[in-house]
C-alpha cells in the first residue's frame, strides 16, 4: 500500500527562516540564533502602538518604524522585553533616507542580542506589505499543498475501503499520519484490530454517551490518545491515535475527518445482541453448561462466573453498551433487569462489595458501563455456571421491580444471623449428596408455588421423579411443605442464601 507520512514529508508552517529567505526582500538579518530560523510564523503584522505587546499572541514578526518608541534611549530594553515575553519571534525595522532610521540603532541592536530577539532590517524601498503579501502567499502556497496532499489521501483511504475494507483504510490512515491507528467500537472492542487498552476503554464507554461528535481528547496514565467519532448523530465506533504527534495539525485533522466519514459507511446501527443462551433458560449440567459457556463465547470452559444483575435499566442504551463489549459478556434482559455473566476471579465473592478484598479490585468494563448508565447493581457473586439459570430465574420472578421492599429488608439483616438462619433451615439439604439436584428442585418448587407440571417443565424431568425429590428434600429439611408457614421459611432462606 502506498502512502506518504505526513510526519516526515510535511512543511509545518511557514518559518522565520523562509520568510528571511525571500528573494523578493532582500531582508537585513542582523540578530539571529541556531532556533530562530526554524520558528513558524503566525502572522506578520505592523504597528507603531507603543503598548503593542498588549494586543500579540505570541508567533508574530512584528514591523515597526520606530515612530512610537524611542529605538536608542533608555525605554528600548522594556520594549524588546516587553516583546520577547509574548513571544514575538522577531523584530523587523523599516530603514530609508525617508523614514526615522536609516541604519538599525545601535541601542536596539544591543538588547536583541542581550535579550535573544531575532532582528532584521527591512531596506529601502522595500514596503511593510511587500513584507506581509510575501508572507501571506507562502501560506496561501503551504495551504494548498496541505490541501492537495489530504485529497490525494482521502482519495486513497476510499479506494481502500471500497476493495479491501475498513483494515486497509486504518492501515493506510496510520502509515500517512505515521503513528499508530485503531478503529474500535463504542466500547473500545476492536472493530479492525486490537481492543483499545482498558484505561482508554474506560473513557470511551463514558464519552459513548455523550451526544457530541466532536473528537476527545483522553488523558491516561500512557499518555493522551486522542478519539475521533465515527457515526453521523450518535458514536457507532472510534478512530483511536496519540495525540502527541509531529506533523500538521490542520492536515492531521483533515485526514482524521475523511477517514472517520468513511468508515461510517462501514459500521450500522444494531439492535442489541440478547442472549438466547441455555445458560439463562435452561437447567444444566456441569459438561454441559461449560459446552454452552464455549459455545457462546469461543473462550475456554470455566466452571465459576461473575453473576451480576442490573435493576433501574432504562431504554436500550445500557443494553447496547454491555452487548458491545465484546466476547465473553453473556447477558438477558426482563424488564427493568439486566443478568450479565462474565469472566472472573476463580473463588472470588463479590456479594459484599463494601468489603476491603473489593475495594482494592479495578471495576470491570461491565460495572464501568453500570455506573455510566445508572444502573443500580442488585446481586453480583462467584457463582458456579450450573446455578446462572436458577439464580436468573429467582431474581426473574421474584423481583422485576428494582426496588423490593422484601430484598431490602432481607439485605439489612446481619450476616452471621442470617447464615445462621440458613444453615437452620436448608443444612441438611447443603450438605446431602444430591443437593445440587434437590435445591435446584426446591427453588423451582417455590417460583412454580408448588405445581408439579411447572416443576418438571422448567428442569425437565418426569413428575414421578418430581414427587420424590419433594419427599426426599421434606425428610431432609424435617418440614411439611404443604404448609404455608414451612414454604413461607424455606423461601426466606433461600433469598438469604442468594444474598
Amino acid at each position: 500500500m502506498n502512502s506518504v507520512s505526513i510526519a516526515d514529508s510535511v512543511v509545518l508552517m511557514v518559518t522565520l527562516g523562509q520568510l528571511w529567505a525571500h528573494p523578493e526582500l532582500a531582508l537585513e538579518v542582523v540578530v539571529d540564533s541556531p532556533r530562530a530560523g526554524q520558528e513558524d510564523v503566525t502572522i506578520v503584522h505592523s504597528s507603531e502602538l507603543p503598548e503593542v505587546d498588549e494586543w500579540l499572541a505570541g508567533g508574530e514578526v512584528l514591523l515597526t518604524i520606530g515612530v512610537g518608541q524611542d529605538l536608542s534611549g533608555a525605554g528600548v530594553a522594556d520594549y524588546v522585553g516587553r516583546l520577547k515575553r509574548v513571544g514575538v519571534h522577531a523584530l523587523g525595522i523599516g530603514l530609508g533616507s525617508a523614514l526615522p532610521w536609516q541604519a538599525i540603532p545601535a541601542a536596539l541592536l544591543a538588547q536583541a542580542k542581550a535579550q535573544g530577539l531575532a532582528l532584521f532590517g527591512v531596506p529601502e524601498p522595500v514596503p511593510f506589505v511587500a513584507v506581509v503579501d510575501a508572507f501571506t502567499r507562502m501560506r496561501e502556497e503551504e495551504t494548498t499543498r496541505e490541501l492537495t496532499r489530504a485529497s490525494s489521501a482521502g482519495r486513497r483511504f476510499a479506494t481502500d475501503l471500497a476493495h479491501q475494507g475498513p483494515a486497509a483504510l486504518v492501515e493506510d490512515l496510520a502509515n500517512t499520519l505515521g503513528t499508530d491507528v485503531r478503529f474500535v467500537s463504542p466500547t473500545g472492542r476492536g472493530l479492525t484490530g486490537d481492543d483499545a487498552k482498558d484505561l482508554v476503554r474506560h473513557e470511551l464507554i463514558a464519552e459513548a454517551l455523550k451526544p457530541s461528535m466532536a473528537p476527545r481528547l483522553l488523558r491516561t496514565e500512557s499518555g493522551i490518545v486522542e478519539a475521533v467519532p465515527v457515526g453521523d448523530e450518535q458514536v457507532r465506533g472510534w478512530i483511536l491515535t496519540p495525540a502527541e504527534v509531529a506533523g500538521n495539525s490542520r492536515t492531521r485533522a483533515l485526514l482524521l475527518s475523511t477517514a472517520a466519514a468513511l468508515l461510517s459507511l462501514s459500521v450500522t446501527e444494531e439492535s442489541p445482541r440478547r442472549s438466547v443462551s441455555r445458560l439463562f433458560v435452561t437447567s444444566l449440567g456441569t459438561d454441559e453448561a461449560r459446552a454452552e459457556w464455549r459455545q457462546q463465547t469461543g473462550l475456554a470452559p470455566v466452571s465459576r462466573v461473575k453473576f451480576t444483575v442490573f435493576g433501574n435499566v432504562r431504554g436500550e442504551v445500557p443494553e447496547a453498551l454491555l452487548s458491545d463489549l465484546g466476547t465473553g459478556i453473556l447477558l438477558v434482559r426482563a424488564g427493568s433487569m439486566i443478568g450479565v455473566i462474565e469472566p472472573g476471579t476463580r473463588n472470588a465473592d463479590l456479594s459484599h462489595p463494601d468489603g476491603a478484598e473489593s475495594a482494592t479490585h479495578q471495576a470491570s468494563l461491565v460495572d464501568r458501563v453500570a455506573e455510566v448508565a445508572g444502573l443500580e447493581r442488585l446481586f453480583a457473586k462467584m457463582i458456579p455456571l450450573t446455578q446462572a439459570h436458577h439464580t436468573w430465574s429467582v431474581w426473574r420472578t421474584q423481583h422485576e421491580g428494582a426496588t423490593s421492599d422484601v430484598r431490602a429488608l432481607l439485605s439489612s439483616i446481619d450476616e452471621s444471623a442470617a447464615q445462621r438462619f440458613v444453615d437452620r433451615v436448608l443444612g441438611a439439604l447443603l450438605v446431602s449428596r444430591d443437593g445440587q439436584d434437590l435445591l435446584l428442585t426446591l427453588r423451582s418448587f417455590i417460583a412454580a408455588g408448588g405445581v408439579k407440571d411447572a416443576i418438571a417443565a422448567e428442569l425437565g424431568i418426569h413428575r414421578h421423579t418430581v414427587r420424590a425429590r419433594m419427599a426426599k428434600i421434606e425428610t431432609l429439611l424435617g418440614r411439611d411443605l404443604t404448609r404455608a408457614e414451612s414454604v413461607q421459611a424455606v423461601a426466606l432462606a433461600l433469598e438469604l442464601a442468594e444474598l
